[in-house]
């Protein structure tokens, strides 16, 4: 099904490094939002911030790749991150995940897609033939009654699947 990631995992910290890179996996394309990073707080977590030190020093390229429309915001969560961040991806959409391959110099099949959402990150990365991961957001609940709502059944689309 698209929508069912290759993997299911609490938040990116708790991914098996060990098990990607045996799947020929050598970079990652994160989402931004409640996947790195609370949406809209330009702030990283101790944890995550030391989780992608060891990852970039196990050889892994990554990238960010965000529907978040907010150029100054995308800037300053890519000083903090140090990471490149491409905004505006307008994700299912895979224009923009050919753009973010083209900049790690890899292969869909040598990159992992790790984001949030089923029906954007995780169809994205399925539709371009990347190993997908779904994590848990990182405020969940704090959001909106919508976005809530609407997280709920696509969750229930991934377990169906």
């Amino acid at each position: 099904m698209f929508l069912k990631p290759s993997l299911i995992v609490q938040d990116i910290t708790t991914i098996d490094l060990a098990l990607l890179k045996a799947n020929g996996i050598k970079g990652f394309i994160f989402d931004l939002d409640n996947t790195i990073m609370a949406p809209h707080t330009g702030a990283l977590e101790q944890r995550i911030e030391s989780w992608l030190v060891l990852l970039q020093a196990e050889g892994f390229k990554c990238l960010v790749l965000s529907n978040n429309k907010k150029a100054d915001y995308c800037q300053l969560a890519e000083k903090v991150l140090n990471i490149p961040v491409i905004s505006h991806a307008a994700k299912p959409r895979r224009s923009q995940f050919r753009k973010a391959l083209q900049m790690i110099g890899l292969s869909a099949r040598e990159v992992a897609m790790v984001g949030d959402r089923p029906l954007t990150d995780i169809w994205v990365g399925q539709r371009m033939g990347a190993f997908t991961i779904l994590v848990d957001p990182l405020i969940k609940h704090q959001e909106r009654r919508l976005y809530k709502v609407l997280r709920g059944l696509e969750r229930l689309f991934v377990k169906g699947g």
